[in-house]
């Protein structure tokens, strides 16, 4: 993975701290994220299969958070967190150039 990826990668864990500090919202981060991860377009498939499978775990529990059509008490602000934390994790590690865990 190139430098300038794994900087973009890295401003993840500034989007998600700009979350915990209510700064944005959590659809903007969902979003933010998804966009810093298509501009460092990285080639290796693991990165890209361990980042979609985190991305889509917050991607869906933002629906179940904001979405009208989704049923009071499905969303799970337990599970919001670990995921999170996760894509925290992962995105750090990554930015560090350090293996999957």
């Amino acid at each position: 993975m190139e430098e300038y990826q794994r900087a973009f990668i890295g401003r993840m864990v500034e989007r998600l701290d700009a979350y915990a500090a209510s700064e944005v919202t959590l659809p903007k981060l969902v979003q933010d994220l998804r966009g810093l991860f298509e501009v460092a377009d990285p080639r290796e498939w693991a990165i890209r299969d361990e980042f979609e499978d985190l991305w889509v775990d917050l991607d869906a529990e933002c629906d179940l958070m904001t979405q009208p059509w989704a049923p009071p008490g499905l969303a799970d602000d337990a599970r919001l967190r670990r995921t999170i934390d996760a894509i925290r994790s992962w995105a750090s590690r990554t930015a560090d150039g350090l293996p999957a865990a």
